[in-house]
This record gives C-alpha cells, sequence and structure tokens, in this order.
C-alpha cells in the first residue's frame, strides 16, 4: 500500500474497556457519548485535496458508536490505521465484512496480556485475530514489553506463534522504579528487540527549535472536533464542525520530547539524522549499528554533545571505562550544568557494577564553544 504521509490522528475518546496497569493516562468504561460526524470530517480532508491516514486512536476504537460506519466513510476517499485491543468481537466481525483491507493501512493491536488474562479473552482475541489475516487486513500485533514481563515474553510469543500470529515487542515507555525507559532496557534490549530494530523508533526525541512541517502533513484530533498541531503542540488549528486553518511551511518544534511520529515530518541535518540513528540503535542494543551511526553523526557536527555521550554510553556498554569519561566529560564542557552528562560523569568514574548511563535525545542540541 502507498500510505499518505499527511496524517491526521483522531483521538476519538478517551474511554475504554482496559485497564492496564501501565497505561499512561486513565480511562473508564462508561458510554462513549461525545461523537464527531464523520461526514464532516472526511469533508474538511477531501477539501485540501490531498489524500490522508486517518489514524484512529484513544481509548478503545472499537467501543465508539458507528465506528464501523465511520471507518465506511472514511475509506471511501482516504486511509484508515486503527489502534485497538480486538476486544469488541461483534463489531470486528462486522467491520471485516465491510470494510475494504486495502484501504486500511494496519490495525495496531495491543496484547496486553495480563489484562486480556484477566478478562478471560485470550480465545477471543486469537479468533478475532485470526479472522481478520484471513481476510487480508495487515495487523501489528504488538507486546508492550513492560519491565515486570521481560522474564515471560518469549513464552508468550512462541505461545501466539503456534496460532499463526507474530508478535512485535513495543518498548515501554515512562518510568519504572526510578529508571526511564525505553532507553533503559540497555543490554537487554537486545534479547527483546534483534529482531525488531523499527521499535528504535518509539523513542521521544527533543526537537524543539528545529522545522517541522507538523499543522500541514500532521494534525491531532480531539473528541470534539478541536484540531492541535500535533500531539505534542496543543496549539489550536480550528474544529473540523467549523473551520480549521493549516499551517504553511515549517513552523519550528516547541517541545522538548516529541510523542508522536515526528520523524517523518521534521526537518533534520545530517549530523541530526545520524542521531536519530544512533538512538535508535542503542535502545534496542544494536550496539555495532548504534556506534557507526553515532560517528557519523560527529563527522557531520564535530563536538555535538548528545553525539558525545552517546558514545560514551557505547563506551560504557562494552566495557571501556576510560572512553567512557573521556566522552561524558567532553560532553559536559560542553554543556554545564547538564544534569544527565553530569550524572553520567559522576557513575562512570564512581564504576559501581549496577551503573547503566542514559542515552542523550536532544537531537537539537547544538555546539557550545570551547
Amino acid at each position: 500500500m502507498n500510505v499518505p504521509c499527511n496524517t491526521l490522528i483522531w483521538n476519538m475518546t478517551r474511554k475504554c474497556n482496559f485497564r492496564c496497569e501501565y497505561c499512561y493516562f486513565p480511562h473508564d468504561n462508561t458510554p462513549v457519548t461525545e461523537t464527531l460526524d464523520a461526514r464532516r470530517i472526511k469533508a474538511f480532508l477531501d477539501g485540501t485535496g490531498r489524500t490522508w491516514k486517518v489514524g484512529l486512536t484513544g481509548g478503545e476504537p472499537f467501543i465508539y458508536p458507528g465506528i464501523n460506519d465511520i471507518c465506511a466513510t472514511l475509506t471511501e476517499t482516504h486511509v484508515i490505521g486503527i489502534d485497538t485491543n480486538l476486544s469488541a468481537s461483534s463489531k470486528i466481525r462486522d467491520f471485516a465484512a465491510r470494510i475494504d483491507p486495502a484501504r486500511v493501512h494496519n490495525l495496531y493491536v495491543a496484547l496486553h496480556i495480563e489484562e486480556r488474562e484477566r478478562v478471560k479473552g485470550v480465545d477471543a482475541f486469537i479468533g478475532n485475530a485470526r479472522l481478520l489475516l484471513d481476510k487480508g487486513f495487515a495487523l501489528i500485533v504488538n507486546y508492550v514489553v513492560h519491565p515486570t514481563l521481560e522474564a515471560r515474553f518469549h513464552d508468550d510469543v512462541a505461545f501466539f506463534a503456534a496460532h499463526g500470529i507474530a508478535i512485535t515487542p513495543r518498548p515501554f515507555r515512562g518510568t519504572f522504579e526510578g529508571r526511564r525507559y525505553p532507553e533503559a532496557y540497555g543490554e537487554r534490549g537486545r534479547a527483546i528487540f534483534a529482531d525488531h530494530p523499527e521499535q528504535g523508533k518509539k523513542v521521544a526525541f527533543n526537537f524543539e527549535g528545529l522545522p517541522c512541517s507538523a499543522g500541514r502533513t500532521l494534525l491531532r484530533m480531539e473528541p470534539d472536533g478541536t484540531v492541535f498541531r500535533c500531539p505534542g503542540d496543543k496549539t489550536v488549528l480550528g474544529n473540523v464542525m467549523d473551520e480549521v486553518r493549516l499551517y504553511e511551511g515549517y513552523p519550528p518544534c516547541t517541545k522538548k520530547r516529541c510523542p508522536c511520529r515526528g520523524l517523518d515530518h521534521v526537518r533534520l541535518s545530517a549530523g541530526q539524522s545520524a542521531l536519530v540513528e544512533g538512538v535508535q540503535y542503542a535502545v534496542v542494543a544494536d550496539d555495532d549499528a548504534s556506534l557507526t551511526a553515532f560517528e557519523r553523526a560527529m563527522t557531520a557536527a564535530p563536538g555535538h554533545p548528545c553525539g558525545e555521550n552517546n558514545l560514551g554510553v557505547l563506551a560504557w556498554r562494552r566495557g571501556d571505562s576510560a572512553e567512557a569519561v573521556r566522552r561524558f566529560e567532553r560532553a559536559l564542557e560542553s554543556r554545564p550544568g547538564n544534569a544527565l552528562y553530569a550524572a553520567n560523569l559522576e557513575g562512570a568514574r564512581a564504576a559501581a557494577p549496577d551503573f547503566d548511563p542514559g542515552i542523550c535525545l536532544d537531537v537539537n542540541a547544538d555546539v557550545a564553544p570551547r
């Protein structure tokens, strides 16, 4: 499928029928009462003269009233993707019967294994997934590898593989026991993500100040129809039920952590692109590929403090503490007072056996004069 680069992320509802402990914002399972007219949304998108991918997310989209009518309307002229837990079996069957798989980019299916087991829904999940796969829909079944689930992850992968369902590990994003993930997987990430290096793209980078087409090629729509520039920048561009004024050009990013797929819309220099690539590989513990990318970043932007720090992380991982200290020192010299660089330098000098240095995500960091 030729997926359009123009993306509308429709946060349909904050209601969900699951209650996963690691969910990053609270949901409730009361009925959805705030709904939008899909014909108005389609008219807005059609009016741009471009084809859009509409990402239906939440909460749980399949508890939204008239969800399959909405999908049918939007796919007349656009493409959809759906984030779902695949638990609403009757609606899933109707979806499979009515919607053309060629107009669906994919269903990004959250397994949430402990919650699935709690509601005794494993067998129903397998049936729903197999139905969609057999109909020709593309499914990405993701497994959030929360630190508490690492020990059972491979057994769960084997179980679902026996039913013809491939599992994609998804990095946990958040803080657990005082450590920030996904960066904190460290070397453990190799056993989890070795066959899925693309999962490193889930990292929330700092693009503040860099030119970005969000607001023109990327939009976020709230349950009431309010349209924001993107999931991170809550600048209101209008309401889809009234009028929306899109940005032009590439206004600078305003957020220190990009929670969306900003990499599809932000404009990076060669050095910044290489730094991003290096971080993505480092998160999934592909240290060789990460090293190559960070070295390219430093060639393009000599002395970049974030690159220095991240080369120090890789040096620490391979047991070269002296090189790690040298790199962390250079990073801190460029950015005196940076808490991450200072903590990494202190930890490397102390050489504590459980020390795990942090990866820098500040792609926009300029090099300060020495």
